[in-house]
C-alpha cells in the first residue's frame, strides 16, 4: 500500500457536497482505501478569471494501484461528477470536480500524462492549508520543506510582490 495525496476543487454547484461524495466515490473503488478528508477551504480563483470562488480541500489515501491508475480514477471520476475538458479552452476554467494527484508516496514521475509531486503544490494556499492540516508531519520528498515551511515561503512571496495575494478561509463541512 501506498499512500497518496489528493487535492480537491469545486466552484460550479454545491462544493462542499461534490467533494464529499467524490470522495465516497473514490472510497468505492477497488485498490483505494480513502484514509482522511480536511477541512473544506474556500478560495478566490488563482491563475483563472472567474467570478466563482473554489471549496478546496486534500484527501489522504492508501492504494495498491500504479500513479497512472489512480490518475486514471480520478480522471474518471471528475467525469462522472459532470467535469468537461474543452480540448479548445485555453488556461483554467470553472469546474464542477478538480482532482489532482499531489503525492504518490516518494515516487517521482514527469511524463506526458503525469508529472509528480505535482509541479504547482508549493505555490497554492488552496493545496498547502488542507495537506497541512492532514498532514502536519509531512516533508516534501524533493525539497525537504514541511507543508508549514512551504506556506510560509509562499506568504512571503506575496510580501515581496513576486506572486499574486491568495485569498483563502477554512470552513466546515457542517455550514
Amino acid at each position: 500500500m501506498v499512500k497518496a495525496y489528493v487535492g480537491m476543487g469545486s466552484n460550479i454547484g454545491d462544493g462542499k457536497r461534490t467533494l464529499q461524495d467524490a470522495w465516497k466515490s473514490l472510497g468505492s473503488r477497488a485498490g483505494i482505501d480513502c484514509q482522511q478528508l480536511s477541512s473544506p477551504y474556500l478560495s478566490a480563483p488563482v491563475g483563472m478569471a472567474s467570478q466563482n470562488w473554489f471549496t478546496n480541500g486534500v484527501g489522504v489515501l492508501t492504494t495498491t494501484l500504479e500513479p497512472v491508475e489512480l490518475l486514471r480514477i480520478l480522471l474518471e471520476t471528475e467525469a462522472d461528477f459532470g467535469r468537461k475538458r474543452p480540448t479548445t479552452a485555453l488556461g483554467y476554467q470553472d469546474r464542477s470536480l478538480d482532482l489532482d494527484l499531489l503525492y504518490f508516496g516518494d515516487t517521482v514521475v514527469i511524463s506526458k500524462e503525469l508529472t509528480l509531486p505535482h509541479p504547482h503544490v508549493s505555490k497554492r494556499l488552496f493545496v498547502l492549508e488542507p495537506l497541512s492540516e492532514v498532514a502536519l508531519s509531512f516533508t516534501d520528498h524533493i525539497t525537504g520543506l514541511t507543508a508549514k515551511d512551504m506556506i510560509v515561503r509562499l506568504q512571503e512571496s506575496f510580501v515581496q510582490d513576486k506572486n499574486e495575494k491568495q485569498e483563502i478561509s477554512r470552513s466546515s463541512w457542517a455550514d
